[in-house]
């Protein structure tokens, strides 16, 4: 364990001398994070989604806390209210919307299109922000809303009416309704964090997060799963994508952009996530899509560009002590 926990050590330190060139961190975010949909129409041939998540989370679990002895940082655990919060956004972040997209990859839909639908969770978090919280919408966040609805009616219209018989006349209505839980959980855990009192750690709130995503995956798959997994090479690779590309790798990226204030650049660069995903879906899996689909997916990444959030400056560590003052 000292081994390895001083191996983490070495690694993030690594990483923080060689930050200065690393401009293309947003861009490898966005990258392992569209691998995501990828691993999903990977694993799932071999094991029950929500099994599968559920190992995830459990082998994800003592990684972390390796992760958190490498760091040698102050612990920060907050209280029990925080906590549970925490458990609540990971039910619904990683429980819902993982749950969901890794469910609607199972029951067919195009890796591609799952993709694309969940992506719109910018817009739907702005959406449902004006009547829980009173937030008003700019004209640039309602055109894209707009563009990003008539994008989604475009691609489902092509689909479900079989404008494409090789490709789409066979996409199960159960693979969107689990793209909608999906859209609704990652949307719904958006708003509670802005709004969640109390604060834990990154990697502490991760841990909790995680804890509560098992027990979702846990009820899940006992109420429509059937805990099926075949360890298969391919699995077992996927598997270890999934703990050590995205888990470990695009949240350790995350949290170092977030201690340079660079988080916007990753929701600025999320819109290619739709198109990356897709991308990734055709070289591997086929995956084709209609004209009147393209232009839909172009419309809905339009949207989530009209909505991106602008680049704040960052604050000098004067600015930053005296706002800490305050």
């Amino acid at each position: 364990m000292l081994t390895t926990c001083s191996t983490l050590a070495v690694f993030h330190r690594i990483i923080r001398r060689l930050e200065p060139a690393f401009m293309w961190m947003p861009l490898t975010f966005v990258l392992l994070f569209s691998t995501g949909f990828i691993a999903a129409r990977f694993g799932t041939q071999d094991a029950e989604p929500f099994t599968l998540l559920l190992t995830r989370s459990l082998v994800v679990l003592p990684v972390l806390g390796l992760i958190l002895v490498a760091l040698r940082k102050p612990r920060q655990w907050g209280d029990g209210k925080a906590r549970l919060t925490q458990m609540g956004i990971g039910m619904l972040l990683h429980g819902a919307y993982l749950g969901g997209v890794f469910a609607a990859v199972e029951a067919g839909l195009p890796a591609g299109l799952t993709a694309l639908l969940v992506s719109l969770h910018p817009l739907v978090t702005a959406a449902l922000s004006l009547p829980l919280f009173g937030v008003r919408l700019n004209i640039k966040q309602w055109a894209g809303l707009v563009c990003g609805a008539i994008g989604v009616s475009l691609v489902l219209g092509a689909g479900l009416l079989g404008e494409d018989i090789n490709t789409t006349s066979e996409w199960p209505l159960i693979g969107l309704v689990w793209c909608l839980v999906a859209l609704l959980g990652m949307s719904s855990s958006t708003l509670w964090q802005k709004r969640a009192g109390g604060r834990l750690g990154m990697v502490e709130g991760l841990i909790f997060q995680y804890l509560g995503a098992a027990l979702v995956f846990i009820v899940a798959a006992g109420l429509v799963g059937s805990f099926e997994f075949d360890p298969t090479p391919r699995l077992l690779l996927t598997l270890a994508w999934l703990v050590i590309a995205i888990s470990v790798g695009a949240i350790w990226l995350l949290m170092l952009m977030l201690e340079r204030g660079e988080a916007h650049q990753v929701a600025r660069m999320f819109f290619l996530v739709p198109p990356c995903a897709a991308l990734m879906a055709w070289l591997l899996f086929d995956e084709q899509w209609s004209p009147l689909m393209v232009v839909g997916a172009a419309l809905v990444v339009g949207g989530l560009v009209l909505d991106r959030p602008k680049a704040r400056p960052a604050r000098s560590p004067i600015q930053a002590s005296e706002a800490a003052r305050r």
